[in-house]
This record gives structure tokens, sequence and C-alpha cells, in this order.
């Protein structure tokens, strides 16, 4: 590293790339099933882990920490079993 001051180099900028609307995109019935297929399970128990949490936090009874782990251990259950029986690189 030099002491002397250079002069800042001027960066170009790039065109922001254009983004495509979720609503454009079109899904076959197959995609929209697999991705129900892991968005259920794993949004309820994640819903369920955070109510156990916040209701834990907010009344001060400790006891309620417990199903919000048991939460946490079933959505690791859930995605293990999900990416092992998911199909996504399989033919139609």
């Amino acid at each position: 590293m030099s002491g002397t001051l250079t002069a800042p180099k001027t960066v170009a900028r790039r065109r922001a790339s254009v983004t495509h609307s979720p609503a454009a995109i079109d899904h076959s019935a197959m995609e929209v099933s697999e991705e129900r297929r892991w968005l259920v399970p794993l949004v309820s128990c994640f819903t369920l882990a955070a109510a156990f949490f916040a209701a834990a936090v907010g009344s001060g009874r400790v006891w309620l920490i417990g199903p919000a782990g048991i939460c946490i251990g079933l959505i690791i259950i859930w995605f293990v079993y999900l990416g092992l029986s998911s199909d996504t690189n399989g033919s139609d």
C-alpha cells in the first residue's frame, strides 16, 4: 500500500435487470402441489413454535419453551423427510 493519494476510479453503472412479477410465472399443477407439500408442514410447525415461544416470553411460563423446542425438532425432521422424498429433478 502506497502513501500517495490517488484519484478515485469511476465505476460504470449497470442497468438493473428486469424482474417479473410472481403472478406472471405459470406453474404446472405438479409444481403447485410440490410447493404446497413443502409449505404446509413447515409453515405450520414454524407458526406453532413462534406462538409457543412468544407465549413463554410474554407470560413468563418456562414450560412453554418445551413445545417450542419440539416444534423446532419437527421442522428439522420435516426438512430431512421432504428433502429425501422430493423428486424435483425426475422426469415428468
